[in-house]
């Protein structure tokens, strides 16, 4: 039952920033004055309809998210050039505008989900320390019986006291048996303990598999909206730079797809309320992210577009938009399922 419950609060949550994204588009599209055919939440058969104004509100069978359809936005969509109310009709900024919404809404969400995580049960920040955190599956840390909140003093008998300096002394032996001097739990209520571990060698690096420790940061109402701003700032700022570093071959990309996402939804989920919505959290800003990469077919290519025609006032083809997206469209496809089967279930096959 409890898997269950996990699983449907992992779609439900996806589903409903998905959601949230095609209802920022919508909202500015029209504020600008553009007009907004129908806004669905679920593809597939419509199981429920009604019309508001211009607007059809449906329900679909499948609660994988949603889509709004606004006038003149997809190309080969039959409008007069005098209809004022359509998508191609309008100037570009007011397209930017309606296409930032979109990632926008779902960076204001998680503004506010880490606002309302701070002023309640905490939101989880990187601890600083020597400590262990989640671990991964299959790992040698897993296998050694390290557990999560261990204090390591030191790694082949040199002193660790910070994150940066237990990963740089585990990084310096691959393939090495080695003795780590750990400090169960939060307080030296008993003496050290020797744990003997073989981190993989990894391209030259050593690692063990274990994550950062996370610390749980509270606010005051006043301030936890300001931190909340602050805190989702510094997580998109790391998310870039990692990308950064995966772009210039400093860093192994760890891609995760679909099956992996909702993994971590669903085990956040089991764990409990503050875990779960920390996920949400993340996926919150990854979505922001993602959608603003100047990648074709997502917001961010578009707007590559756009910013050609208002640099050199020319429109770019339709035709030839149209292709380049389609083209995209097709490459983000392959991408996701090769991160799905080599990736994520790779993963679930070597646990």
């Amino acid at each position: 039952m409890m898997t269950a419950l996990a699983v449907v609060a992992a779609v439900l949550s996806v589903s409903g920033l998905i959601v949230l994204h095609e209802a920022g588009h919508m909202w500015v599209a029209r504020r600008m004055g553009m007009r907004v055919e129908r806004f669905s939440v679920g593809f597939g058969p419509v199981l429920w309809a009604a019309r508001r104004g211009e607007t059809e509100y449906a329900l679909s069978a499948l609660p994988l998210g949603g889509y709004v359809r606004i006038a003149g936005m997809a190309t080969g969509d039959a409008v007069a050039p005098d209809d004022r109310g359509a998508y191609c009709n309008q100037p570009a900024w007011r397209r930017v505008l309606v296409l930032a919404a979109g990632p926008g809404a779902n960076y204001l969400a998680a503004v506010a989900l880490a606002a309302a995580l701070l002023a309640t049960v905490g939101l989880p920040a990187p601890d600083p320390s020597a400590r262990v955190g989640d671990l991964v599956a299959g790992m040698p840390a897993e296998r050694a019986g390290l557990r999560p909140g261990d204090r390591i003093l030191a790694v082949a008998g040199a002193p660790v006291a910070t994150w940066d300096e237990l990963v740089a002394a585990l990084q310096r032996h691959p393939g090495e048996r080695i003795a780590l001097a750990v400090e169960r739990g939060d307080g030296p209520g008993e003496a050290p303990r020797t744990v003997l571990v073989t981190p993989v060698d990894d391209g030259g690096v050593g690692r063990i598999g274990f994550r950062q420790h996370a610390v749980a940061i509270r606010r005051g109402p006043a301030a936890a909206l300001l931190e909340g701003l602050r805190l989702t700032d510094e997580r998109a700022a790391s998310s870039l730079a990692a990308l950064g570093q995966v772009v210039r071959r400093r860093q192994r990309a760890e891609l995760a797809g679909p099956v992996g996402i909702a993994q971590e939804l669903v085990r956040g989920a089991r764990i409990g309320a503050d875990r779960f919505f920390t996920v949400v959290w993340n996926v919150s800003i990854a979505l922001a992210l993602l959608n603003l990469l100047p990648l074709p077919a997502l917001d961010g290519g578009r707007l590559v577009f756009l910013g050609y025609e208002l640099v050199t006032r020319r429109r770019v083809d339709a035709r030839v938009e149209s292709i380049v997206h389609g083209v995209g469209f097709a490459a983000l496809l392959l991408l996701l399922l090769g991160v799905t089967i080599f990736g994520d279930l790779a993963r679930l096959l070597h646990r």
